[in-house]
């Protein structure tokens, strides 16, 4: 993993591509799962609001809330429809499998004709998907099957 550096050349933090996020996605799923890391630590944390993003020193971390009201799995076509929303509105969201498997953008608070983002196949129902936030929150959907 390479890092970024700022205008004087030093180190600021590592860049993140699609493979090293999608890795950092399967332990935060699985220390959710196993109740190891950050919720575990803190009684007061939820699942929806591990991790952190712009952590200065002496302030508290602000992390966004994500609610997903829609997390269906369609067994005949393969695909999912998945609707979420963050308290942060200029957030970016991103979908993965339980595997790690990066999924597909999720549209922030809304979805258009269908009412959520329709992400592509899957071969099998994956029983959950991990919606991760670029502001830091993280949460573990449940899938269901898809209702019209």
């Amino acid at each position: 993993m390479s890092e970024n550096r700022d205008g004087m050349g030093r180190a600021i933090g590592p860049v993140m591509t699609t493979k090293t996020l999608a890795a950092a996605a399967g332990i935060l799923l699985l220390s959710f799962a196993t109740g190891c890391g950050s919720a575990a630590e803190d009684p007061t944390a939820s699942p929806d609001r591990v991790g952190s993003v712009g952590e200065a020193q002496g302030s508290t971390p602000k992390v966004d809330t994500i609610k997903v009201s829609k997390c269906f799995y369609d067994a005949p076509t393969g695909q999912m429809l998945i609707k979420a929303a963050s308290s942060d509105p200029t957030a970016h969201l991103t979908a993965y499998r339980p595997d790690g498997t990066y999924q597909g953008i999720v549209q922030n608070g809304g979805g258009s004709r269908y009412g959520g983002t329709v992400m592509g196949y899957i071969p099998s129902d994956p029983h959950s998907m991990l919606i991760v936030s670029s502001a830091g929150g993280t949460i573990s959907a449940p899938t269901t099957p898809f209702q019209p």
